[in-house]
């Protein structure tokens, strides 16, 4: 071999130059993103198109910081988690091609099924549950390879549970050569994930993403999992302290669909313009909450304790829209009281009705 081709060939394999392959290199070779060794010598560099996305990735920073301090200082969190849980969710439909409005997916949370519900109801309310779950149970639960593959379980299950008929739609039992196959991907995606330790928190997110998307280490509702998966990197790796990054919903907002025939650079930059998004998102939801938090205390300091108008006015706070169906279930009201409660609130320009519909109305806080 020449010299020169000797020489290239060197730098080229990290096996060549002494360096031990790792499953970040393996998987992202072919997109030509290893440079030569650091002068540690113990690894490659991850050569990322930095340029090209830095401005998207310095707003996603900026942004994403004023809401994880925003929150981290409020006592409207929880309620600001509890309405990002639907609207993600109802933007992780969306973005399959499928809706559900949210005032809907908030009458299949409270159990509110019709008779034959939908697919992407059923779906929604699955995609709810798997949020959740993730939420409570954090990075260091889920992100193992029998965390990972419990997840597309538990979807699985969910979704045969609200199936119509015997015959299970998607949750049949994994056989054990499926299973075995799939928990080395799940193993080889994490090693990917831990190669990115070093990478900042929402490159090192964008490309865990794309990786997973190529891979595909679940055989069953992969995509909608994966950008799960992102958020819960991110608070992994320290950037946030909770599911507070609502992926899909900024790619809806931005109509960005990622998949692997986006080009590197546009994927990157696509990525941080959705965390961008979501987080100015997340800003103006936590000011709208607390303009209506006022008004509804404001409200309630003229009334006596027997009221139910302090329940409900926490039913606004956590929900990002309520039915009268739904309120008279939850707080155990006739139709009258229900809406002589509403009623009061709108006349206070607290609530107000955002459907247009006569039947089946639906209220949300004023912002």
């Amino acid at each position: 071999m020449p010299p020169l081709a000797k020489d290239q060939a060197m730098r080229a394999s990290p096996q060549a130059a002494g360096v031990k392959a790792n499953a970040l290199t393996h998987e992202l070779q072919h997109e030509r993103l290893l440079r030569g060794p650091e002068r540690s010598g113990k690894r490659y560099a991850l050569g990322l198109p930095w340029e090209s996305f830095a401005r998207a990735w310095s707003l996603a920073e900026d942004r994403l910081a004023r809401l994880e301090q925003q929150l981290l200082s409020s006592d409207l969190r929880h309620s600001w988690i509890c309405r990002a849980d639907f609207k993600e969710v109802s933007a992780l439909v969306a973005l399959e091609g499928e809706s559900v409005a949210i005032e809907d997916l908030v009458l299949v949370d409270a159990q509110s099924l019709p008779s034959r519900p939908t697919p992407a109801w059923i779906k929604a309310k699955a995609l709810l549950s798997l949020r959740r779950q993730i939420g409570r149970a954090g990075p260091a639960k889920t992100l193992t390879a029998e965390g990972l593959l419990g997840l597309e379980h538990r979807l699985a299950e969910i979704l045969d549970e609200g199936a119509e008929g015997d015959e299970p739609v998607e949750g049949e039992l994994m056989e054990d050569g499926r299973r075995t196959a799939s928990m080395d991907r799940l193993r080889r995606w994490l090693d990917v994930v831990g190669e990115l330790e070093s990478t900042p928190a929402v490159p090192a997110a964008a490309m865990a993403l794309r990786v997973w998307q190529r891979i595909k280490p679940l055989d069953r509702y992969g995509a909608e999992i994966g950008l799960l998966l992102a958020p819960l990197l991110l608070w992994h790796w320290g950037k946030t302290k909770g599911m507070t990054v609502c992926l899909a919903a900024g790619l809806l907002e931005t109509r960005r669909q990622l998949d692997n025939a986006t080009p590197l650079d546009a994927w990157m930059r696509q990525f941080c313009e959705a965390v961008q998004v979501a987080a100015n998102a997340g800003l103006d939801e936590h000011h709208s909450i607390a303009r209506g938090r006022a008004r509804l205390v404001e409200l309630l300091s003229r009334h006596g304790a027997g009221s139910r108008l302090p329940h409900l006015a926490w039913l606004f706070l956590n929900y990002p829209a309520l039915s009268t169906r739904f309120i008279k279930r939850r707080l155990e009201l006739t139709a009258q009281g229900s809406n002589w409660l509403l009623q009061e609130l709108i006349a206070e320009d607290v609530v107000r009705e955002i459907t247009g519909r006569p039947k089946n109305r639906v209220y949300s806080l004023v912002s």
